[in-house]
């Protein structure tokens, strides 16, 4: 299940000031709208919140969001190569040319 999020960015122009409150705000708005639109995600989310709760300070939050972020790539590379063996059983032969191998991570070459 993939999911894109679209950022568009406000023009603010060159004089006004960044406001964090205001986008705070605005940031509070597009996830709850985001988990309207998908509830799959929420319980999801609980945890992130709950996680986040429990750090203390800004620098652990951030370490908190890497960890999870780590969990999820690991994750998503294990599903890779099940689907790589299963491609592989299958007969079909996947295009390795479209990729380069760096770092664990799977990187896509692409003009697009």
């Amino acid at each position: 299940m993939a999911n894109r999020l679209r950022i568009e960015l406000p023009d603010r122009g060159h004089d006004a000031p960044w406001n964090p409150e205001k986008a705070l705000a605005i940031a509070l708005a597009d996830k709850m709208a985001f988990l309207d639109q998908h509830p799959e995600y929420r319980e999801f989310q609980r945890e992130i919140d709950r996680l986040l709760d429990k750090a203390g300070n800004s620098e652990n939050r951030m370490t908190v969001l890497a960890m999870l972020m780590e969990g999820k790539l690991v994750e998503l590379h294990q599903q890779l190569q099940k689907l790589n063996k299963l491609l592989i059983k299958s007969g079909i032969k996947p295009d390795v040319n479209r990729y380069m191998h760096t770092n664990s991570d799977l990187v896509r070459i692409s003009n697009n």
